[in-house]
């Protein structure tokens, strides 16, 4: 039997194994040229070229593409059961459930009712199950019908116009009750969409549109009048407007809608639950705006509705006031996941340290200190303890993973990337990896850094649980470039790397869903204006898909950030994650003499969490790039002061049996 082959030399052996054999049947380089035309002609309707090409591609792994781009293009005139057979042969592939939604819209748009109806049912568009509903009426399909279409109306937007005939079809059936009508008020409400309470109100019996129309005018006054329903009688349309307005108010002013409550409360009969409702809305925004009635408005919400967001911010409002008690009070209340958070234990411990409670407390910052996580280096700073970064190594031997890159079915998404084609990539490996156990998410892992894929080895490995394998998911292979631009610069190359793992997880052709692009997920506009203030050459969008000028682009933001903000890495990671302008508010708005605490009583979900894992990453690259490993608190100065920052370093010392992170 063979040994068990190191992994640093499997992968380097497996570098040449990818040539020798491939996943995809023949030399990964053979015909991906004539695929990239014929791609290319597919996409143009080119059919001429790609018929020509196809011949010669048939044993090509992704073949199956060139169909699906040729049949996407030529869906109106394709044949039923050619498409049908398509889709059924290749139903694990990651292009079928968009081939299939946009094949039958196209049949409902030229009225193909019969193929509809037979290839259609099962659909979770909105635009298809129009189409089916319209085919059905068309066919005389009535049984269930009403109820589908209702449902399909019942809708806080205006839907597509493809749903019109058979809205109109509704209508003539009688089908918009009154109950129907208000559940789309409802809707319309929770979705912000005021102007269509006033379509809707048509619907309603005479007596009952003034309702529609005080919601119209709460809506439109963001319910700082609801005082007004004090004239109103208690029916259950009042009712329903009143609790939505003061759950709606106490977003933006917990105080005013107590004090709403307070006065309603007794004229309306709300069921134990609306109660316990409203109760747990006012508690919690209470908390986040740090109203000085918080601690005794989560004491009136029952318990057993005292969930973990409510027991979390009764926690900070504890920290920002130094209401110790009521710290370890809300986090004894938590769910056990929750109070077993690292984030918790650590603010408990330190709440118990204020109460007095110091055995209790050093105990559970000592258990906390021996993890790689921010709270654990939080906890290792306050004790003055080394930190324990504690590597595992990959444990994937070779025949494994060979097996794996044979069978698994990634190497199409390998060939996918090779190609040109990321975003299908992505698909197709996520697609496939989100079906892989354990054991599966680690060849997964292995096999991606054998390709330079580093993003999908970080993201296999998060969802493995394998938090400790740092080699892979930390990668350093754009140190030298950072090295490069952070140089004469206020910032350190470790804290950079950990803002790019951060933002893309180290992915070069990253694009978000708001347009940021690239390593450091850098905004064009930001990069334009960048560009001008320092006469640099800004190329498009498509430049900051590279690295180089990515990094350059980010790195001159972060600097502009750390002059804005007196050279705080704190403030400037958190300004580049939310923008300058939250920042400058939250530092009018919350305490400055502990920046822990600053940090964890933001009011982004997305902040808070964000500058812990930047700072924790750039501890970790530290260790990574072999660099003197600095405590984490040193890149946490106090706020609203210009002292400079510590760089005390830290030693690194493996316990004999460590926790994962």
């Amino acid at each position: 039997m063979r040994a068990k082959e190191p992994i640093q030399q499997l992968l380097g052996r497996l570098c040449l194994a990818t040539v020798l054999i491939s996943p995809l049947g023949h030399s990964a380089d053979s015909g991906r040229e004539d695929f990239e035309r014929a791609w290319q002609a597919a996409s143009r309707g080119d059919h001429k070229t790609l018929k020509q090409l196809m011949p010669n591609l048939r044993d090509y792994a992704l073949y199956p593409y060139l169909r699906y781009e040729d049949l996407r293009v030529r869906r109106s005139t394709v044949s039923a059961q050619e498409m049908s057979a398509f889709l059924s042969s290749h139903e694990d592939w990651a292009f079928t459930a968009g081939l299939r939604t946009t094949w039958l819209r196209t049949l409902g748009q030229q009225k193909k009712w019969s193929e509809l109806l037979q290839h259609g049912p099962g659909s979770n568009d909105i635009r298809v199950r129009c189409y089916l509903s319209r085919a059905r009426i068309a066919s005389g399909q009535h049984e269930g019908l009403l109820n589908e279409v209702q449902s399909l109306w019942a809708a806080g937007q205006s839907q597509p116009d493809e749903c019109d005939p058979a809205f109109e079809w509704l209508k003539q059936q009688h089908g918009i009750t009154q109950g129907l009508a208000w559940m789309r008020i409802r809707l319309a409400v929770e979705a912000r969409n005021a102007r269509m309470i006033r379509y809707l109100s048509r619907f309603l019996p005479a007596d009952q549109r003034k309702w529609a129309d005080y919601w119209y005018q709460q809506e439109r006054e963001g319910y700082r009048r609801l005082d007004r329903a004090a004239k109103w009688p208690d029916s259950p349309h009042a009712r329903d407007i009143v609790r939505y307005g003061l759950a709606h108010l106490a977003r933006t002013d917990a105080d005013r809608a107590a004090s709403f409550y307070a006065r309603l409360s007794a004229q309306f009969t709300f069921s134990e639950d609306d109660r316990s409702f409203l109760l747990r809305e006012l508690a919690i925004w209470s908390a986040v705006e740090r109203s000085p009635h918080s601690n005794q408005r989560v004491q009136a919400v029952p318990k057993e509705h005292r969930d973990g967001q409510l027991l979390e911010w009764w926690a900070r409002y504890g920290l920002t006031t130094k209401d110790w008690a009521s710290v370890v009070l809300a986090v004894a209340e938590m769910p056990g996941e929750l109070k077993s958070d690292g984030r918790w234990r650590y603010w408990d411990a330190r709440a118990r340290l204020h109460l007095g409670d110091p055995d209790f407390a050093n105990s559970r910052l000592s258990e906390l200190s021996v993890e790689a996580s921010y709270y654990g280096f939080l906890a290792a700073d306050f004790l003055q303890r080394p930190y324990a970064i504690c590597p595992q190594a990959p444990s994937v031997t070779a025949d494994a993973l060979q097996e794996f890159r044979l069978q698994s079915g990634l190497g199409r998404a390998l060939e996918l990337r090779q190609a040109g084609l990321p975003s299908w990539a992505r698909r197709e490996w996520n697609m496939l990896t989100n079906r892989l156990e354990v054991d599966g998410l680690r060849l997964a892992a292995a096999l991606a850094v054998d390709e330079g894929w580093h993003e999908m080895a970080i993201f296999a490995l998060g969802n493995s649980g394998d938090q400790r394998w740092y080699e892979w998911r930390f990668p350093v292979h754009h140190r030298a470039l950072v090295e490069q631009m952070v140089t004469g610069n206020t910032m350190d190359t470790s804290w950079v790397l950990g803002l790019i793992r951060s933002e893309s997880a180290m992915a070069e052709d990253a694009i978000s869903s708001a347009g940021a692009r690239g390593l450091m997920q850098v905004m064009p506009d930001t990069a334009k204006r960048l560009a001008r203030k320092h006469g640099l050459h800004y190329g498009g969008k498509q430049q900051l898909l590279q690295a180089q000028p990515n990094i350059r682009f980010g790195t001159l933001y972060l600097q502009t950030l750390l002059d804005q903000f007196e050279e705080n890495p704190v403030l400037a990671t958190g300004a580049y994650n939310a923008g300058p302008k939250p920042v400058k508010r939250w530092l009018t708005q919350l305490p400055l003499d502990d920046t822990a605490v600053w940090i964890e009583t933001l009011s982004y979900f997305e902040t808070r969490d964000y500058i812990p894992r930047v700072l924790a990453f750039a501890t970790i690259y530290d260790w990574r790039l072999q660099l003197p490993v600095r405590r984490i608190s040193s890149r946490m100065p106090q706020l609203g002061s210009s002292s400079m920052i510590s760089t005390a370093t830290v030693e690194i010392v493996c316990p004999a049996a460590t926790p994962p992170s």
